[in-house]
């Protein structure tokens, strides 16, 4: 099973012990850029603030954004459309590496966050300038599938 790092539990009710707290997701978010938790278990270091795909991305099929941040954390906003509202999700991602020895990123929303929480997807990804295209290795959550089907550009952040 992936392990993604334990989430924190909701902030206390005292100032003192709230800075304590945001320190400490504070330094363990920094965590997630260095270290990650692999799938089978073992800790890797992680070039995570080298991935290409790092920045802000805007889908062909309907114009959502998707921001990928080095501390391992990624944000999708899908615009309102017809009669579907706009909808958000915040998740974790991490890379992996695939069984033909290929790099791969995995994708899961946190818990509370949009549709396939703490559902993993992981994805090849090929960058050809602006445009970024994932291929699916394996995701059990159709949404997220039909979006990472389409190309990304590039958009200024």
């Amino acid at each position: 099973m992936l392990r993604f790092p334990a989430a924190f539990p909701a902030p206390p009710r005292r100032r003192t012990v709230c800075m304590i707290a945001a320190s400490v997701l504070v330094a363990g978010l920094a965590g997630c850029a260095s270290t990650v938790e692999s799938v089978d278990g073992e800790t890797k270091t992680s070039a995570m603030t080298e991935a290409p795909f790092l920045g802000s991305w805007t889908s062909e099929l309907d114009g959502a954004r998707l921001v990928v941040e080095p501390t391992g954390i990624f944000s999708v906003d899908v615009p309102a459309k017809g009669d579907k509202p706009a909808r958000s999700a915040v998740g974790r991602w991490m890379m992996e590496e695939t069984s033909e020895d290929k790099k791969a990123v995995v994708f899961a929303n946190l818990a509370g966050s949009g549709s396939c929480a703490e559902i993993p997807g992981t994805y090849r990804f090929e960058l050809v300038r602006d445009t970024l295209r994932f291929e699916l290795v394996r995701d059990e959550c159709p949404g997220r599938q039909e979006h990472m089907a389409w190309p990304w550009t590039r958009k200024g952040s």
